[in-house]
């Protein structure tokens, strides 16, 4: 007999932008930002899990958030310098936990 309720969860991708290296000569690259996820991988992460739970006999009663925290160097422009003020620390949601109820019947 299957498990009255089942969990799955998933990650998502880090976001990307453009951003340039070198001094001289710049080039384009793109660079991976700890600020953000990709929003179209994360909700098509979140419909292939309904999906399957759906498939397997499952109603989704649950999300659970799964949060990333990190911090970044804080600087004051304000003084030409770009002195440090210290770090300013956040957390962004990278993934979730889905529950499935099987369903009666």
């Amino acid at each position: 007999m299957a498990n009255k309720f089942k969990t799955t969860w998933f990650w998502t991708s880090l976001g990307t932008f453009d951003g340039q290296k070198g001094f001289f000569i710049k080039e384009k690259v793109a660079r991976v930002s700890q600020r953000y996820i990709d929003l179209n991988e994360f909700s098509q992460n979140l419909q292939d899990v309904y999906e399957q739970l759906d498939s397997a006999g499952y109603d989704v009663i649950n999300v659970v958030p799964i949060s990333m925290g990190t911090s970044e160097l804080c600087t004051r422009q304000s003084d030409g310098n770009g002195s440090s003020v210290g770090d300013v620390g956040f957390s962004i949601t990278r993934g979730a936990v889905v529950v499935g109820k099987r369903r009666d019947g």
